[in-house]
């Protein structure tokens, strides 16, 4: 009991230590790493989905996920969430997906990302439809990844097909 209690001082000695600048710098580097790897889920998310490769693109999400898009109901589940993006290919129309990450952020084992995207929507022999926005990601780390597991996008006002060009 006299060994443990001789613990606490030390305890509360550690704790007013400020970090090292090499922890800092090693803590810094790291979530660096991180909101790198996020940006990459999302080039692979964006090629995957550019190229119709719909089993792979179920993989990067989490079997729990859950897309809320502009004007529809949500979608749960990473099978139903892929169909849903099926739709539009099953339909005859070819799909241009664009976006530029606004800010990442990594916070309790938790992903942040905030995007703009554009969507240019043609089905043959009619014009494009362009459809542009803005998208909040949560990415949850899972098996040795980054795994999208919120999908919240809408229509913002501030962001227009001139952000794209």
């Amino acid at each position: 009991m006299r060994k443990a209690l001789a613990i606490i001082p030390l305890s509360f000695l550690l704790m007013a230590c400020p970090p090292s600048e090499r922890m800092q710098a090693e803590w810094s580097a790291m979530q660096q790493s991180q909101e790198m790897q996020l940006a990459e889920a999302g080039e692979r998310w964006r090629a995957n989905y550019m190229a119709g490769d719909w089993e792979t693109l179920r993989t990067l999400y989490t079997d729990d996920a859950v897309l809320m898009t502009q004007g529809q109901a949500k979608i749960e589940g990473a099978d139903n969430i892929v169909a849903f993006l099926q739709r539009l290919g099953n339909a005859g129309a070819s799909v241009e997906f664009l976006f530029t990450d606004e800010e990442a952020v990594v916070e309790n084992g938790l992903g942040f990302v905030t995007a703009k995207y554009r969507m240019d929507i043609t089905f043959p022999g009619a014009e494009p439809t362009i459809v542009v926005g803005r998208s909040f990601l949560v990415y949850k780390w899972e098996g040795g990844e980054w795994k999208l597991w919120r999908d919240m996008d809408n229509m913002a006002p501030d962001v227009t097909p001139e952000h794209f060009e």
